[in-house]
């Protein structure tokens, strides 16, 4: 049975600019979108709550070529988001206004930063604000209460550290909190479900001494994580190692290649994240060790 159904149409139109001998670069634009949103009772299909709404939202861009490996980068944009749809029933309380679907919401995003690349290595260090709506639940109605807001920084690596052995890695720094909420709720808390830090770094060695062979490992970080936007509760950081192995062989004229794989070497026993309706969220559990073998063909 449906009990949600969402039509975003969108039309754009942008063009960028080529200055000074295409060392800057300037984009602008426009979107024109509409959203038309309905729910549906479950047991009955009858209609619930409906909106149409449409927007025109921009878009900016500004990238500058400070030299010929690195470049500094800037753009703005804004969007409509569908607004949420109230649940059956939150932390086991019925929810009176089931089904109602909120206003949409036009977001913000921003960011600016700089890549490099000197071709054997490089990076990118990014900062980004973004905003999405936030709902409670208030004596049984669920209801808009501000807004989300994300600020953080982006860091990205890669480069060949000697012949045969690649590193990619990346780094989130996020401050996140709620603002502007209904009555000053948990005004100034952390959202639900956003680590303040997450990393990964990835390392990748072709073994010589085989042709076609290679091997990787993985370390993944993901820091605390609040499951209430009370803040009073929280699940763990964690930490997860995977080992990889791929070989490559010809059969014939036609190319395979044999992977195999293993997450969750040492087989942590951890919860990877949390989400959900506010007083109702759930935790998704990590997953235990798990080996995959796959093998493909290149005709």
């Amino acid at each position: 049975m449906t009990t949600e159904a969402v039509k975003n149409i969108s039309f754009a139109v942008a063009d960028t600019l080529s200055l000074v001998d295409d060392r800057l670069l300037v984009t602008a634009g426009l979107r024109f979108q509409t959203l038309d949103a309905r729910s549906f009772d479950f047991n009955t299909g009858a209609e619930l709550s409906s909106y149409d709404e449409d927007a025109v939202t921009p878009v900016l861009g500004l990238v500058v070529k400070a030299t010929e490996r690195m470049s500094l980068y800037g753009n703005y944009a804004e969007s409509l988001q569908p607004g949420a749809v109230a649940p059956a029933s939150s932390g086991g309380v019925p929810i009176l206004n089931a089904g109602e679907i909120l206003d949409p919401f036009r977001g913000e995003q921003i960011e600016v930063g700089a890549k490099l690349d000197r071709g054997r290595f490089g990076g990118s260090l990014g900062l980004f604000s973004v905003n999405r709506s936030n709902a409670i639940v208030e004596n049984q109605v669920f209801r808009d209460s501000g807004e989300q807001e994300n600020r953080g920084v982006e860091l990205s690596v890669f480069g060949e550290l000697a012949t045969g052995l690649r590193l990619l890695g990346g780094l989130s720094l996020i401050d996140a909190e709620l603002s502007s909420t209904q009555d000053g709720v948990d005004e100034g808390n952390s959202p639900i479900g956003v680590p303040e830090l997450q990393a990964n770094l990835n390392l990748e060695w072709d073994v010589t001494s085989v042709p076609g062979l290679a091997v990787d490992g993985r370390l993944i970080f993901t820091g605390e994580q609040f499951i209430d936007t009370a803040n009073t509760l929280e699940i763990d950081d964690w930490v997860r190692l995977d080992l990889g192995v791929r070989y490559v062989v010809s059969a014939g004229d036609v190319p395979l290649t044999l992977r195999a794989r293993l997450d969750n070497v040492t087989d942590e026993a951890y919860w990877a994240s949390t989400g959900g309706f506010p007083g109702a969220n759930y935790l998704i559990q990590g997953e235990p060790r798990t080996l995959s073998i796959r093998l493909s063909a290149d005709f």
